[in-house]
C-alpha cells in the first residue's frame, strides 16, 4: 500500500444525480467491505449508508416519470389514429350512393357514431371505450368494410396504441405505489449535500486513522479503494464536461453540511 496516498475532498460537482449516487454508493460499499469498525467509521459509516439509500429514493421520486411519458406517447398515438380513422370514414360519407365505398361507409355508421369524440375522454374511460370499439369493429362484416375502405391498418394501429396506453398506465400506477411507500427524508439537492458532507468527513476520518497508525492495513486498503473510485468518477465527470463544453466547476471546499 502507498502510505502517501490520501482520500481527496472530491464530491463530483459535475456528476448528474444518478452518477453521483453511483459514486457515493461505490465509496460506501468500499468502506463497508473493508470493515467500518476497523477504520473508525462505525457511526459515520452508518450515516453514509442511510443517506445514500435516502438519496436513491429521492432520485427515484424526483425523476421525471418515464411511465408518464409512456402514457402520454401512447395516448397521443391512439388519439391520432382514432381521429384519422373517424374523420376518414366521415369524409368518405360525402361520396354518392353509387360509389363503391358507399355501402362500406354505411356498414360502419352505427359503430362510428357511437364512439365519436372518444379521444376527448379521460384516459381510463377512453381505454375502456376503445376496447368496446374494438369489439364492435371485430365482426367479419365490419372488418371487411374497414379493409375495403383502406382503414383496417389504421384501426389495428389504434387498438395497439390503446393496449400500449393501458400497459403504460398500469406501469405508472405500480411505480407510483412503490414510490409512495418509499419516502425519502428530504429533497434530492438536500440529500445530495448531506451525502457529500458525509463523504468528505469519512475521507478525512480514514486519512486520520492511517496517519495515526501507518500500519493499519484496513485503512490503507480503504484509501486505495476510494481513491480508485474517485479517479474513475473524475473521468466520468470530465467526459461529461467535454460533451457539454462546460467550463470546469469549482472543486468543493470540504465544508458540505454533515447532518
Amino acid at each position: 500500500m502507498n502510505n502517501e496516498q490520501e482520500i481527496p475532498e472530491w464530491i463530483g460537482n459535475r456528476l448528474t444525480n444518478g452518477a453521483f449516487h453511483d459514486y457515493a454508493a461505490a465509496v460506501r460499499d468500499a468502506y463497508v467491505g473493508v470493515g467500518l469498525e476497523d477504520i473508525n467509521l462505525t457511526a459515520l459509516g452508518m450515516k453514509l449508508v442511510e443517506a445514500v439509500d435516502a438519496l436513491h429514493l429521492a432520485i427515484k421520486r424526483q425523476a421525471a416519470f418515464d411511465e408518464t411519458a409512456d402514457v402520454t406517447r401512447a395516448d397521443n398515438e391512439r388519439d391520432a389514429c382514432f381521429k384519422a380513422l373517424w374523420h376518414a370514414w366521415d369524409y368518405l360519407g360525402a361520396l354518392g350512393e353509387s360509389h363503391p365505398f358507399a355501402a362500406h361507409v354505411k356498414t360502419l355508421t352505427s359503430e362510428m357514431n357511437a364512439y365519436k369524440g372518444v379521444w376527448k375522454h379521460e384516459l381510463t374511460k377512453e381505454t375502456s371505450e376503445l376496447l368496446g370499439f374494438k369489439a364492435a369493429l371485430s365482426t367479419d362484416t365490419n372488418r371487411a368494410a374497414l379493409a375495403a375502405l383502406g382503414l383496417d391498418k389504421i384501426a389495428d394501429a389504434l387498438f395497439a396504441a390503446n393496449d400500449a396506453a393501458h400497459d403504460a398506465m398500469t406501469a405508472r400506477r405500480d411505480e407510483r405505489g412503490e414510490r409512495d411507500t418509499e419516502k425519502a427524508a428530504g429533497t434530492t439537492p438536500e440529500l445530495r449535500k448531506t451525502v457529500a458532507g458525509l463523504l468528505v468527513a469519512a475521507g478525512k476520518r480514514v486519512n486520520a486513522v492511517r496517519d495515526l497508525d501507518p500500519d493499519n492495513e484496513k485503512a490503507a486498503l480503504a484509501i486505495s479503494k476510494v481513491c480508485g473510485i474517485i479517479n474513475d468518477f473524475k473521468r466520468v465527470a470530465s467526459e461529461a464536461k467535454r460533451r457539454k463544453g462546460d467550463e470546469p466547476a469549482p472543486e468543493p471546499n470540504g465544508n458540505a453540511s454533515v447532518s
